[in-house]
């Protein structure tokens, strides 16, 4: 696959940007709103519509490993292709589809999260997971991206 200087460019600022903000250690606590899946369809840029796209795994002892599985659904007109799945040191992508899922086909993400490897924090801190498609937005010319989170808390 050939990515262009300026998707390159993008590509890293992005990987930055999310080490950064794995780092960070005071974040806002996630709000989740009830959308109905008609509207999640509409807002969705790639057609990708998650049963779940922000999981709370509570609160966490030091050392611990959680495992999530995001579930979603092809709600658009076109195969989904991911191109690459990228988050912070913390979580590890066990499972994902390698192959395109047709419209109306459902595809899950299964991470891993090592608390381990994250920094002491004594707020609510999401971690985010990006979505690289291969599908390009018509706008910017840019990779598709989608995003899924889940959030925590250290036992004090």
């Amino acid at each position: 696959m050939y990515f262009s200087p300026k998707m390159k460019y993008v590509f890293l600022l992005a990987i930055s940007l999310n080490f950064v903000a794995c780092a960070q250690k005071n974040v806002a606590p996630v709000i989740e709103k009830t959308v109905p899946k008609e509207a999640l369809a509409k807002m969705s840029k790639s057609g990708m519509t998650f049963e779940q796209s922000s999981i709370d795994i509570g609160t966490i002892k030091r050392g611990e490993f959680k495992e999530m599985e995001y579930t979603f659904t092809n709600t658009g007109t076109e195969d989904i292709e991911i191109s690459q799945i990228s988050t912070c040191d913390c979580t590890e992508v066990l499972k994902r589809p390698y192959l395109p899922v047709k419209p109306g086909a459902k595809g899950t993400i299964k991470v891993k999260f090592d608390s381990s490897k994250k920094d002491l924090g004594d707020d609510v801190d999401p971690i985010e997971i990006q979505i690289w498609l291969e599908k390009e937005d018509p706008k910017t010319g840019m990779p598709v991206l989608e995003e899924i989170e889940y959030i925590f808390k250290f036992e004090s």
